[in-house]
């Protein structure tokens, strides 16, 4: 049998905590879609480092034109009070070797920190902005904005879109064979707490990678 439901919440399905469903929609979780994560690096306005761990993006483009479009940006944040100050952003890409580090600049967002530095990771100058880039990362993308616009009247969120201005990627995920490229020392999805639309019982929020299946 399957759920069949309109966009209005079941009265069962519940908050874990408090303004949960101000900040997300109940739909995320009994959907279930994994989304890519990965460390978005800004500067803040003293020049330190800013580094946020996100996800909810997009990554899309044509001829020489390739954009990120993240969706799911708090608008109280550092990283979206830098990026609309300095009109760019870049975004790194790291495996789960360093998803501890990644959890740390979740904790240790203080305003008079290096973030980057204070989570164990390797500040690196980027090619085409002046934010910085995360070292260990396997891809980084120098973006600049272009575009921002909320979800829906008085949201939490801001959707914003970047244009990418310069790429760095390791030799070794560059050459690496479709079969091989994927996989635990590759990109981190972010498995958002999936939920029984029955019940409104969660099941627990985790870390997936891509298995290669077959050829397409």
């Amino acid at each position: 049998m399957n759920f069949e439901h309109n966009n209005l919440k079941p009265e069962y399905i519940r908050e874990d905590w408090e303004g949960k469903w101000k900040v997300f929609s109940w739909l995320e979780f009994v959907c279930a879609i994994p989304h890519v994560l990965f460390m978005v690096t800004t500067i803040k306005e003293n020049g330190l480092a800013n580094a946020a761990f996100q996800s909810w993006s997009s990554f899309t483009g044509e001829g020489d034109n390739y954009y990120i479009i993240m969706s799911g940006v708090m608008k109280d944040t550092h990283t979206y009070q830098n990026i609309k100050r300095d009109k760019e952003f870049c975004i790194n890409f790291l495996s789960s070797d360093y998803l501890e580090e990644c959890r740390k600049t979740i904790k240790d967002n203080n305003i008079a920190s290096d973030e980057i530095s204070a989570a164990g990771f390797t500040l690196e100058e980027s090619m085409s902005i002046s934010a910085p880039r995360i070292k260990e990362g396997f891809l980084k993308l120098e973006c600049e904005y272009q575009w921002e616009k909320e979800l829906c009247e008085s949201s939490h969120n801001i959707t914003v879109c970047g244009k990418v201005k310069h790429l760095s990627i390791a030799e070794k995920f560059a050459k690496e064979m479709t079969k091989e490229k994927y996989g635990k020392d590759s990109f981190m999805f972010n498995l958002h707490n999936p939920m029984n639309p029955f019940t409104g019982k969660s099941f627990g929020s985790g870390v997936g990678h891509i298995k290669f299946s077959q050829d397409l």
